[in-house]
């Protein structure tokens, strides 16, 4: 059974989530839109072999509002490098899987393993599918447009319908929808790190020497395959794997089989417990 426990990061105004009460610690990071407690379901699976601290993203869950002018991607990292000290498993997914990769990249010393579902590593699908990333970046054009127009809701409708986990915007909660319209500044800001890259993430790939798995689903949209590919090809110690039925929210509808995934990426080349 997990453990489910709290904890604030003061510095940076971050909550902290604490599942599991396995023997190696892990870092959890969702998606835009989630919140930390998103992960239930994976440290449920895992709790022979992780404990995954989570924090809520700024804006997000029970954390501080997001202020627009600081960079998603800096405010996270910072507060993740004050409250990880020693090595940890990382799980990420969507944009919490991009910044799994900054993070492995800036502190390979503190991070054992990389099991990431749908990064959002949409530039990587570059060479094989161009059309699809010209396509997910003129998606993109009108979510801001509508965004910067002061349009939240239909902003971050028009991102749902593509990104959510294939309910109609209309069969969502009234405070849920409410909920993920004062979130859309924190998603339009992020897209320095998806559509334009701030944290040289994709030509160093290489560099990436740990276990790593990238997962996608089956239903999601056209454009995560070849991003997930890319990825892999290029880390180091990469596999692939698809979860059957699932969409782009498989690391919460799917995560027993998430999970399958990850215990074989964190008990890979002399890692297990």
């Amino acid at each position: 059974m997990a453990l489910d426990g709290e904890a604030e990061a003061a510095d940076h105004g971050l909550f902290w989530r604490v599942l599991g009460q396995g023997p190696r610690k892990a870092l959890a990071l969702h998606c835009n839109l989630g919140h930390s407690g998103a992960f239930r379901g994976i440290a449920e699976a895992l709790g022979d072999v992780l404990t995954l601290e989570a924090p809520d993203m700024p804006g997000h869950g029970r954390s501080v509002a997001y202020r627009e002018e600081v960079p998603t991607g800096q405010w996270m990292l910072d507060a993740i490098l004050d409250q990880i000290t020693e090595p940890v498993d990382v799980i990420g997914h969507s944009y919490g899987g991009l910044l799994g990769l900054r993070l492995a990249l800036l502190r390979p010393d503190l991070v054992r393993s990389l099991s990431l579902y749908e990064p959002v590593t949409m530039l990587g699908a570059q060479a094989e599918a161009p059309e699809a990333v010209a396509e997910n970046h003129a998606h993109m054009e009108r979510v801001i447009a509508l965004y910067e127009a002061g349009d939240s809701e239909g902003a971050v409708r028009l991102f749902v319908e593509e990104w959510g986990d294939g309910r109609p915007w209309a069969a969502l909660p009234e405070a849920t929808r409410a909920q993920f319209a004062g979130l859309m500044s924190f998603v339009v800001a992020s897209q320095l790190d998806v559509l334009h890259d701030v944290g040289d993430i994709m030509p160093r790939l290489g560099q990436i020497e740990v276990p790593v798995v990238v997962m996608d689903g089956a239903l999601s949209p056209a454009i995560m395959k070849p991003a997930c590919d890319y990825v892999a090809a290029q880390v180091q110690n990469g596999r692939r794997a698809t979860v059957a039925g699932a969409g782009h929210m498989g690391a919460i509808t799917h995560a027993a089989d998430v999970a399958v995934e990850v215990r074989r990426t964190v008990e890979t080349n002399g890692l297990k417990i």
